[in-house]
């Protein structure tokens, strides 16, 4: 096997270092005698040894692997999969056969995907280029353009460029710390399966509905005691008084929940199960005999909106289950009335905090146009979370048995 592969490597390496040299020799030949760069059209794209013009994200590529790096170097690597091992090689009439190598060589040879701009810095450029056509139309107007306004505009253009220059310095600083922020968040969510607790479970067949919603969708007790072990890893949560502590939990538990059940839902098998613990798997047929066909499509058709953004960033998800517990009013469209908490005005101010920093991360990772769609289909899946509870929940109540419910359940459930 490896006689047949490596020489294929070697002799791609070999034909992209010729290509590298030929474009080096090519690029000092078109320097005319004036010192003017002129265009080349005898340059070579290091990706696919197609015709190139130029460097592209700090690479000599052609339109092509250009286009192709722009649309696909701020995603998620993983999502793209080779068929062939991870060694397709890559020319002008096999680049279209494998996105997952053609990514992987752009990086290999050095295209840069934080040169891809963004959104805002696509309209600034397009902005100042329309600002110096009219510069230069009026000076081809005007051969007498003053001194002082030639003064004026070299000022106000050294000012745009150090103020550019001043935010995009706090800018990285900003994310420095925000990858640390996040991977603390991480870190004590999966610090929470440290919890040593005896699982709760069930007798089989489920023939009657009184366990509670809130307990086949997350098949545990030991769930809801997890999640509270993760939040009094953090210290915004820990510096609350046991009021407003307690008065969180209980209002917004019902709705965390659900964003929990994405973490541990494989969509495949239709099954829930916490990764690293020996806890009992519960399977959507569960939910389906135990609620009915309607609830179960509900339901399953919410988590499966989460598992994809779960399926994107496994970092998002635990940010989220932090910034819905700071949330006021998400009980709104129950009967029962909402806990009352007294230090309002602070617990705005930390969700607000945690709400910033998710959206950094994931502007920082994956874009504007992406930290958009996500954070409005979270909007959207909590009202549609809020409308499932509230219809289901009078079953619950007139199902509802408190021998039959873990004491930290039927804590959480506020009968009328």
């Amino acid at each position: 096997c490896s006689s047949s592969v490596f020489p294929n490597r070697k002799r791609r390496y070999r034909k992209s270092q010729e290509i590298s040299d030929t474009n080096s020799r090519t690029i000092c030949s078109t320097t005319n005698t004036n010192g003017e760069i002129e265009k080349n059209s005898d340059l070579s794209c290091v990706v696919c040894c197609a015709v190139a013009h130029g460097y592209n994200f700090d690479t000599i590529s052609c339109e092509s692997c250009k286009a192709f790096f722009r649309r696909n170097a701020l995603f998620n690597t993983d999502r793209l999969k080779c068929r062939r091992d991870g060694a397709c090689e890559i020319s002008v009439e096999t680049r279209r056969r494998c996105k997952s190598c053609r990514l992987k060589k752009c990086f290999a040879v050095g295209m840069r995907k934080e040169w891809i701009l963004t959104e805002e810095e696509k309209v600034t450029k397009k902005r100042r280029i329309v600002e110096n056509r009219r510069t230069r139309a009026s000076d081809t107007n005007d051969d007498a353009q003053p001194k002082d306004m030639i003064r004026k505009y070299n000022s106000d253009s050294q000012t745009i460029f150090i103020n550019k220059k001043e935010n995009s310095r706090l800018k990285s600083k900003l994310y420095n710390q925000n990858s640390s922020f996040i991977s603390n968040i991480a870190t004590a969510y999966n610090d929470r399966i440290k919890l040593d607790l005896t699982g709760y479970g069930w007798s089989y067949p489920l023939t009657r509905k009184i366990t509670g919603l809130y307990q086949i969708i997350n098949a545990k007790t030991t769930t809801a005691l997890r999640l509270i072990s993760f939040y009094k890893r953090l210290y915004d949560f820990d510096v609350l008084n046991e009021i407003d502590k307690v008065n969180l939990i209980k209002s917004n538990l019902h709705y965390i929940l659900f964003f929990h059940a994405s973490l541990k839902y494989d969509p495949i098998h239709d099954v829930y199960h916490e990764e690293n613990t020996n806890d009992k798997p519960l399977y959507g047929a569960h939910i389906r005999e135990a609620y009915g066909i309607d609830t179960y499509i509900r339901c399953t058709k919410l988590i499966r909106s989460l598992y994809s953004i779960v399926q994107m960033d496994k970092y998002i998800m635990p940010v989220v289950l932090v910034i819905f517990l700071f949330s006021k009013g998400l009980s709104v469209m129950r009967k029962s009335n909402e806990s009352f908490v007294n230090n309002y005005q602070q617990i705005f101010q930390i969700q607000n905090k945690y709400a910033e920093q998710l959206w950094l991360f994931i502007e920082k990772n994956y874009g504007n146009v992406q930290v958009v769609r996500i954070f409005s289909s979270l909007i959207t899946r909590c009202l549609l979370i809020q409308e499932f509870i509230r219809d289901i929940e009078h079953d619950i109540y007139e199902k509802f048995d408190p021998c039959q419910v873990p004491p930290i359940l039927r804590s959480l459930i506020q009968t009328p």
